[in-house]
C-alpha cells in the first residue's frame, strides 16, 4: 500500500502544473508536530504535508492531501517498536473572512489512513498493516502576505486506527500559493 501511495502522491506532484493553471486552484505545504496517542501514552513526531485545492467560489474549496504523521521508535537492548501512520485525503474546505488578510478555515472529508506497527524482540518479529478509510477533520488560520501567497496555521484530525486505537493529528504552519 505504500508504493501505492507513494505513485498517487508522485501522480499528483506531476499532473499539479497542468492543474494549476486554473485560475482559483492552490498548492499548500506544511511542516509540523503530530501526536500519536492511546490510553496509555502519547508521543509527538514530525508531521509534513502537501495539499491541492481547487475553489467553488469564494468561500468554498475541495481539497486533496497527503499528510505523513512521522514516524515513532522505540528501542533498548532487547526491544524495538515503531509506529508509523499517513493519509491521503479528500475535503471539502470552507473559508470565512475576518478581515482582508486574516481568514478561518474548516474541512471535513475523508482519508485512506495508513497504519504500520512493527514490534521485534529476542528472535521474534511482528508486524500490522492496517489501510481503513476514515472521516477527517480541521481547522486553521491563514494571513495573505499578497495575493497568491499565504501562510496558514492548520489543525487536523484522522481518528483512531490499529490495535489500541492509536489516534493521531497534527498541528502544521505552511504556505498556500494561489494561482
Amino acid at each position: 500500500m505504500r508504493k501505492k501511495l507513494v505513485a498517487v502522491f508522485m501522480g499528483a506532484v506531476l499532473v499539479a502544473p497542468i492543474v494549476a493553471q486554473a485560475e482559483g486552484s492552490y498548492v499548500k505545504l506544511g511542516v509540523g508536530q503530530s501526536e500519536y496517542k492511546n490510553s496509555r501514552a502519547s508521543e509527538n513526531e514530525t508531521a509534513a504535508s502537501l495539499a491541492y485545492g481547487f475553489s467553488i467560489d469564494k468561500n468554498f474549496a475541495v481539497e486533496l492531501g497527503y499528510i505523513n504523521f512521522g514516524k515513532y521508535k522505540e528501542s533498548s537492548t532487547v526491544f524495538t517498536n515503531s509506529l508509523q501512520r499517513q493519509a491521503l485525503y479528500i475535503a471539502g474546505v470552507g473559508s470565512f473572512p475576518l478581515t482582508d488578510a486574516f481568514s478561518i478555515f474548516a474541512k471535513l472529508g475523508i482519508a485512506a489512513n495508513r497504519y504500520e506497527y512493527k514490534f521485534s524482540e529476542a528472535g521474534f518479529s511482528e508486524t500490522e498493516k492496517v489501510t481503513k478509510t476514515k472521516s477527517m477533520a480541521g481547522l486553521g488560520l491563514a494571513y495573505n502576505f499578497t495575493k497568491e501567497v499565504a501562510g496558514t496555521l492548520e489543525y487536523q484530525y484522522f481518528g483512531k486506527m490499529g490495535e489500541g486505537g492509536v489516534k493521531a493529528s497534527a498541528i502544521t504552519a505552511g504556505i498556500k500559493y494561489n494561482f
